[in-house]
């Protein structure tokens, strides 16, 4: 854990009373991918928040935790964040399994938490009766909204009826998988498959060779970042046709898009940096002077968007008091570059950010991410292999 401070003549005014933000992300492990990139956001708006004057008067800090992308080690990080480093808020959050590991653990501190990911149902459930918990990242069900809208689509365009289902075996990929059944038959798609594998091991064959017997239109996969290329390998080398491989990993692998394996590929992002909207665009161009480069993880723009959001309630409320603070982060209206960030209830908790209108699918062209649908935001055709 390293503490992160603005360095210069703002350094020099920290002290004793300066809010602490602690930052619990899988900076190791099979989530690493989001949660290095949502460091960096959290960094860029650290350096913007501190450079405008702080939080309170003060420099804002943070305190990194690494969850490890492992329930066993999220919940003594939590813990020490909480009771140790004392931190004010909690932000961060990218793996549902270690979500719901440390749910015990802040509502047993009552921990003001402002969550990026964890998407999975389960989550939901968890958080359901904590009053300090506000949840930026759609929840699994507005995910499958989108998703069901563009498959839709494809069924009436491409003729697309037989859906073959991957999943990987935790909340993420597991949880509500029956009710996703449901939804495609109910939508006059054929389930073909549905297939659970342990992510991680790079054991597709058995699955992609069930598949081909079920001959599929799309292969729709629920997994994480270390599955995208052996599932892809596994396709080639079994000539597994298909109309569309769809994915739907938090993250993909870095350079996957440098990979022959990754061409036509499709998936679902909440973000790419080609987006036209101004506070993409603004964006774009302070992480790139920041960093050096750009980034097409959307986990970055989220915790950039969730600290500067939190850190803006905060100075509205006068105080750390957490229930001044959530009543201003309730009121939050401001853009960002997913389009604007309000708060309204889900089904279950009582303050919900994104939801499905801000999801954009893509396809892996051309060495990069491509928006295909919806046609608005559109840059190429999607390229069908049927």
């Amino acid at each position: 854990m390293k503490k992160m401070l603005l360095t210069g003549l703002m350094l020099a005014l920290s002290g004793a009373g300066a809010v602490k933000v602690g930052v619990l992300l899988p900076l190791s492990g099979a989530g690493s991918v989001s949660g290095q990139a949502a460091r960096s956001g959290y960094l860029l708006a650290l350096d913007e928040i501190n450079r405008a004057g702080g939080v309170l008067g003060k420099p804002l800090e943070l305190e990194f935790g690494d969850d490890g992308s492992a329930p066993a080690k999220a919940v003594p990080e939590f813990v020490k964040l909480v009771t140790v480093d004392k931190v004010d808020f909690m932000v961060g959050g990218v793996s549902s399994a270690t979500s719901i590991a440390i749910s015990g653990p802040a509502k047993q501190y009552n921990t003001f938490m402002a969550w990026i990911g964890a998407a999975a149902v389960p989550v939901e459930d968890a958080f359901a009766d904590h009053k300090y918990f506000f949840h930026y990242h759609p929840w699994a069900y507005y995910n499958f909204e989108a998703i069901l809208g563009y498959f839709k689509t494809l069924k009436t365009q491409r003729k697309a009826k037989n859906i073959a289902i991957a999943y990987e075996d935790g909340p993420f990929g597991s949880a509500g998988i029956d009710a996703t059944i449901s939804a495609f038959k109910k939508a006059g798609f054929n389930v073909v498959m549905a297939e659970k594998f342990k992510t991680g091991s790079g054991n597709f064959g058995p699955l992609v060779s069930k598949a081909k017997a079920a001959k599929p239109d799309i292969l729709y996969w629920i997994g994480y970042d270390t599955d995208a290329l052996p599932l892809a390998t596994e396709v080639k080398q079994q000539n597994l046709q298909l109309g569309l491989l769809y994915g739907t990993p938090p993250s993909w692998p870095v350079g996957f898009e440098k990979n022959k394996l990754s061409d036509n590929v499709a998936g679902l992002s909440l973000w790419l940096p080609s987006s036209p909207q101004a506070e993409s665009r603004k964006f774009v161009a302070a992480y790139k002077k920041k960093f050096g480069n750009t980034t097409e993880e959307y986990f970055a723009p989220l915790a950039y968007v969730n600290l500067k959001s939190l850190s803006a309630a905060i100075n509205a409320a006068g105080n750390t008091d957490k229930d001044k603070v959530a009543a201003e982060l309730a009121k939050t209206n401001m853009p960002t570059p997913f389009g604007p960030l309000t708060f309204s209830k889900s089904l279950k908790t009582q303050y919900q950010g994104f939801k499905s209108g801000n999801w954009l699918h893509f396809q892996f062209l051309g060495d990069a991410r491509v928006p295909v649908y919806p046609i608005r935001f559109a840059q190429k055709p999607m390229v069908w292999g049927k």
